[in-house]
């Protein structure tokens, strides 16, 4: 199941409703569900403040194509201050426009037990000095199976390598491989699993349970972990996956570059992440004055270009010049997204020839081919 068909069985939830058994397994191992659902949550209190206050709400018109419409000028308010925003996903404000407001949900979202369907356990080792590292290990991709660590604990300066070797249903076969060395010492054979001083150990692990692997000298290390449905880009200080969603574009703060100077600062425009809240029929517009107009879009645009996304940036080339857009997170979990760029675009209003970011509904004019339903 992906996120769109257990979309829809979020609400459902909240109204106290059975859901299917994969749509509940779906929600419980997706961070991206699993935002929405928090979503709906406090939309839920809000809508029950409000109503409290006898506060008529207006419900907006709606095009056409039965999305709901955009004010038709939204450069005006994010020239009034700095955008920072986590926009509701239509999903919920659909449901908020619907008359959904008795949202009487106290659902607790709970972590992804050992018996996830996931392929990807997040583990994490803790020393008798405090926490090592947290460490995403792959079950299908032997390439993303193993993690390393070295540094000091007490008096001793550990080498801790572990690599995945196999999964029986909700645990899996860890290779643990240990030893101490002296700073300067060469550990290359190390990194290669051929160090015949290192001391190796094959223990069984079933995420969401703690194991101890005793170190010799070092003490005991400390294994926990749950699981995932994907490697994370980024991991946080304690274990927080920080990866976009699967069809989340995210910028925070971004620098645009131009043959490797800056010409574009965005940080007034973004004062916090701006995101397409996982929606990927979406693209983000960047207005920059002197260089023009940018989306970026996971589809292939019409007259886009290929950019390539590493972390939190995107790299392209256009009308003879290398750009690079640099942003304070992780842009996507995709590798490549599309960019057009127009250099001649402006704004109608001279007195708004300001930085600033938006979104754009795309349409698909033909097989593969994307458009903005309202290209300027």
């Amino acid at each position: 199941m992906i996120c769109t068909e257990a979309g829809e069985f979020v609400s459902a939830l909240c109204d106290g409703e059975i859901i299917p058994p994969t749509a509940a397994e779906h929600i419980g191992s997706c961070p991206a569900c699993q935002a929405r659902l928090r979503d709906y949550l406090n939309l839920g209190v809000e809508l029950r403040r409000t109503t409290s206050l006898e506060q008529a709400a207006v419900v907006p018109a709606r095009t056409s194509d039965h999305n709901w419409t955009r004010p038709q000028n939204p450069v005006a308010a994010f020239l009034q201050k700095g955008w920072g925003t986590m926009r509701i996903p239509r999903l919920a404000f659909a449901a908020m426009i619907a008359g959904l407001v008795a949202l009487a949900c106290t659902l607790a979202v709970v972590k992804v037990g050992a018996n996830s369907n996931g392929t990807v356990v997040l583990l994490s080792t803790t020393g008798s000095s405090g926490a090592l590292m947290d460490c995403p290990l792959s079950t299908l991709d032997k390439n993303q199976a193993v993690c390393d660590w070295y540094g000091t604990i007490g008096s001793q300066n550990l080498a801790y390598r572990v690599r995945l070797l196999s999964r029986d249903e909700g645990r899996v076969l860890l290779a643990i491989r240990t030893r101490t060395y002296i700073k300067g010492e060469n550990l290359s054979s190390f990194t290669f699993d051929a160090d015949p001083a290192a001391k190796v150990k094959e223990v069984w692990f079933e995420p969401g349970e703690k194991l101890k692997v005793n170190v010799g000298d070092v003490g005991s290390l400390t294994l926990t972990g749950e699981w995932m449905d994907h490697v994370p880009i980024l991991i946080g200080l304690h274990g927080q996956d920080m990866s976009p969603g699967p069809g989340e574009l995210r910028f925070a703060s971004p620098l645009l570059l131009k043959d490797k100077s800056v010409v574009g600062d965005l940080a007034g425009a973004v004062s916090g992440i701006f995101s397409t809240d996982d929606d990927p029929n979406e693209a983000v517009w960047m207005y920059i004055p002197g260089q023009g107009s940018f989306l970026i879009s996971l589809l292939p645009m019409k007259d886009a270009v290929a950019a390539d996304v590493f972390l939190s940036r995107i790299s392209f080339h256009e009308g003879g010049h290398s750009w690079e857009f640099v942003t304070g997170a992780p842009v996507s979990r995709a590798n490549r997204v599309w960019v057009l760029h127009q250099p001649d675009f402006k704004p109608m209003s001279p007195n708004s020839d300001v930085v600033f970011v938006s979104a754009r509904r795309l349409v698909q004019t033909s097989a593969g081919e994307w458009v903005p339903n309202d290209r300027p």
